[in-house]
């Protein structure tokens, strides 16, 4: 692999990472945003990270639902419970339930 191909993949990664790192703005402001556009956040993160190999933090993950794709609002469209140390959260859209162990 030449030098050229090299630094050009470096610059996809971090212009992926800074789209993300704007995107995931969008979805924590989910209280002040229109709900439809918080939605299309959450699906252009996933999408992002799928094509550019780029990984949104760990919070930032909790916060889309993996079946619907959609933004998981607390109280809105999702319920997150804590049970025997374990935090789950269940997307009222579609119904997906997901468990995180006790380092949530």
């Amino acid at each position: 692999m030449t030098n050229r191909r090299r630094n050009k993949d470096s610059r996809r990664k971090r212009r992926a990472s800074k789209a993300i790192d704007e995107l995931s703005t969008v979805l924590l402001s989910y209280g002040t945003t229109d709900p439809e556009t918080v939605d299309a956040a959450a699906r252009d993160i996933l999408r992002i990270g799928k094509r550019h190999g780029e990984r949104p933090e760990s919070q930032i993950t909790r916060l889309i639902c993996r079946g619907c794709e959609a933004a998981l609002i607390p109280g809105r469209n999702a319920r997150f419970r804590i049970s025997v140390g374990m935090l789950i959260i269940t997307c009222k859209d579609c119904g997906r339930i997901e468990r995180s162990g006790p380092d949530f």
